[in-house]
């Protein structure tokens, strides 16, 4: 398994990007996200904030979100690299970006469907 730093950031509409978390370990590769960090309880969740801090809590070691608009994995203090993740709430899809290139973009089956066939 590879490692990584995880970042969780929000950004409010014509605001810069906020970063709710620094240099967490963690790993944010699709298989990691999903066994380690239980993702698909989040997924299968109503994707709210409550939703979202109780996934990071139950998942992350001193896991303490602020408020947030938008939920999302990055790397690296906000810039996307390796796999980032973007939960779009008022469409319920989700985006998978591996460094600058996209790599999946659906809804909840299909992406429940993708990650566990994830190796």
């Amino acid at each position: 398994m590879t490692r990584a730093n995880i970042n969780y950031i929000y950004q409010d509409i014509g605001h810069a990007s906020r970063t709710l978390f620094f240099y967490w370990n963690g790993d944010q590769y699709p298989q990691g996200i999903r066994d380690f960090y239980h993702v698909l309880d989040f997924i299968n969740s109503d994707w709210s904030i409550k939703a979202f801090k109780t996934w990071i809590a139950n998942n992350y070691e001193n896991g303490k979100v602020k408020n947030i608009i938008q939920p999302k994995i990055y790397y690296t203090d906000g810039f996307i690299t390796d796999y980032s993740y973007v939960f779009e709430n008022s469409s319920r899809t989700i985006k998978v970006f591996n460094w600058d290139k996209k790599i999946f973009d659906g809804n909840i089956k299909e992406f429940t469907t993708w990650i566990k066939k994830q190796k």
